[in-house]
C-alpha cells in the first residue's frame, strides 16, 4: 500500500509538493535527533571523566 492511499497519512502526502516538503522536514528532524544523541554522549563522557 502506498503512503498516498493511507487513510490518515494520505492527506499529508497526496501531492508531490507536499511529499517533498514533508521529506525535507523529516530529514531536518533526523539531523537534529543525531545532534542531540551526539551531544548527550559527549556530556555523559565528560561527566564520567570529570568525576
Amino acid at each position: 500500500m502506498k503512503i498516498e492511499e493511507d487513510a490518515i497519512l494520505g492527506e499529508f502526502f497526496d501531492t508531490p509538493e507536499k511529499k517533498a516538503r514533508w521529506m525535507k522536514r523529516i530529514v531536518y528532524l533526523y539531523l537534529v535527533w543525531i545532534f542531540f544523541i551526539i551531544g548527550g554522549l559527549v556530556v555523559a563522557i565528560l561527566v564520567y571523566l570529570l568525576k
